[in-house]
């Protein structure tokens, strides 16, 4: 018998908060909170509601159990110590309340924390319309009270509503009334996105406190709990109406304090497009970083230094790549499968994406409103991996990535074998082979990508051959170790026991699995006996 959703059990809570389902089955006896690392905690029963309290931060599985044992509900969440740490983000452009009830569920069914609403101001300087029916800049028709009931819906859900909010945008009509507060080519002529908008300096203290004043008065009013700071990846060459130059990163950065300093407890982003600025130091929290990628950075294996460029000194927490795969010209199995593998690949890496969103819509370019949507079929295979992401995702932020220096080398402590390539990186044509290695669990993560001929996120990618894995593990004593692995398209994507045996490798003994690898991901984790 199929286990089903638990339609009542919010997104996110907030540590030290009790997490309260109601609507358990009536066969429900038993209900048990999991986290990645396969520590349970117990909830109480009474009667149709089950209460946990004390739960750690993370991504974690509901699961009620029948007298039987047999799972019958299960759902996953997320408890974080602020709002919009690490999110589980989504997209929403459509706000008529006919889509609404679709946007919502499919919100909702993908978990998300964090909900990017896109294109809902009237004007880029004076955001919030004046009467409930306006044109957005680029002409579509928009209702501001099915704009406020979506925002509450977000919000019901336990996800945040996250304005987005251009950081440089302005009419031609505003910046021309305004000429100290754009930007200027070094030719004279004013720095503009073609003939859509003006730009207009960040660090000018005039524009931000015109900024905060409108997008403030916007979010009040709309209920929005923070705003998503877009960028464009340029100016990278700005001066004032005087001829003085600009520094647009350090404008950035002065921007950003104005907003928090104003907004303390809005959660905030700001746009690295590809990265720029480079090492920009992330928003005090509540924040997260984000960054869009564009070519150069057009193969899967270019993320992780996109990631490592990104940020400042230690920072990794909590990172999201924009990515809008353009590949649904042709066959769509193809393209979805690209899609599917790009947040496969980038919660392989310790990372978020934002991908999916509005009305079962998938990104495929930066106007969110012109996006792909999906149909059945798609939307099963579409949950089913990125659930499987969640349920997998905090092995991939834990201990340290060792992968370069400790898989498949002379002096390897992990090994993984099959009739094909491995490689630490995720590269087309090859097993994609993930270590993480912390003092109580080891974690192998193994992505299919035989199927892609050049390892472009920006090209469709064919199914896999790679039906499995020898994976050897050394570990400090073999007794002392116990390992499970989840597959994709098994058991829901939930960790079993997996049988292993001692191996001989350079160092002593190591443990030795077969890990199946059918559906294109699997991932072993191997924990430490009473580890917690």
């Amino acid at each position: 018998m199929a286990s089903r959703h638990l339609s009542d059990l919010r997104a996110a809570y907030r540590v030290g908060e009790d997490v309260v389902v109601e609507d358990l089955p009536d066969d429900a006896a038993q209900v048990i909170v999991r986290t990645a690392r396969d520590r349970t905690y117990d909830a109480s029963i009474r009667g149709a509601a089950a209460t946990v309290a004390g739960l750690p931060v993370g991504t974690h599985a509901l699961e009620a159990h029948a007298q039987t044992g047999d799972l019958v509900a299960e759902e996953l969440f997320s408890v974080r110590e602020n709002p919009g740490d690490d999110p589980v983000m989504g997209f929403a452009t459509t706000f008529d309340d006919v889509s609404r009830p679709g946007v919502q569920s499919w919100l909702g069914d993908l978990r998300c924390t964090v909900v990017q609403v896109y294109d809902w101001m009237d004007d880029y300087a004076y955001p919030l319309a004046p009467q409930r029916y306006y044109e957005d800049p680029l002409g579509r028709s928009l209702d501001l009270a099915a704009l406020r009931r979506l925002i509450d819906g977000i919000k019901a859900s336990g996800a945040m509503a996250q304005a987005y909010a251009p950081v440089l945008a302005a009419s031609s009509d505003f910046a021309d009334r305004h000429d100290a507060w754009r930007l200027f080519r070094n030719d004279g002529a004013p720095q503009s996105l073609g003939g859509l908008l003006q730009i207009m300096d960040p660090s000018c203290a005039g524009w931000q406190r015109h900024w905060v004043e409108q997008y403030g008065r916007a979010a009040d009013e709309l209920g929005f709990d923070g705003f998503h700071l877009d960028t464009y990846g340029y100016p990278r060459a700005a001066a004032r109406a005087d001829g003085r130059e600009v520094c647009v990163a350090e404008g950035y950065r002065s921007f950003v304090a104005a907003v928090r300093a104003a907004r303390p407890s809005d959660v905030l982003s700001l746009n690295q497009v590809n990265g720029v600025p480079r090492g920009f130091t992330a928003p005090g929290r509540p924040s997260f970083r984000y960054v869009e990628v564009w070519p150069p950075n057009d193969r899967w294996r270019h993320l992780e230094g996109l990631l490592e460029r990104s940020v400042g000194p230690g920072e990794r927490q909590g990172e999201t790549l924009a990515i809008y795969p353009p590949v649904w010209a042709g066959p769509r199995e193809s393209a979805l499968r690209t899609a599917v593998l790009t947040e496969a690949i980038a919660t392989t890496l310790g990372a978020n994406v934002l991908i999916w969103g509005d009305d079962h819509g998938v990104l495929s370019q930066p106007y969110y409103v012109d996006h792909e949507r999906l149909d059945g079929e798609e939307i099963d295979a579409v949950l089913e991996w990125h659930r499987f992401a969640l349920r997998c995702r905090d092995l991939f932020k834990d201990g340290t990535d060792t992968s370069w220096y400790e898989l498949s080398d002379e002096n390897a402590s992990v090994r993984v074998s099959w009739q094909g390539p491995t490689s630490p990186e995720p590269v087309g044509g090859s097993l994609f082979a993930r270590v993480r290695r912390g003092h109580d669990v080891v974690t192998v993560g193994l992505l299919d990508l035989t199927g892609s001929a050049d390892g472009a996120w920006m090209a469709p990618t064919s199914q896999g051959r790679c039906a499995g894995a020898a994976v050897t593990v050394l570990v400090d004593s073999c007794n002392e170790w116990r390992a499970s692995v989840a597959e994709l398209g098994r058991d829901g994507g939930r960790f079993n026991v997996v049988p292993s045996t001692v191996e001989a490798v350079r160092e002593g003994d190591g443990l030795r699995f077969s890990i199946p690898l059918r559906g294109g991901w699997s991932v072993l984790r191997v924990t430490r006996r009473g580890a917690s």
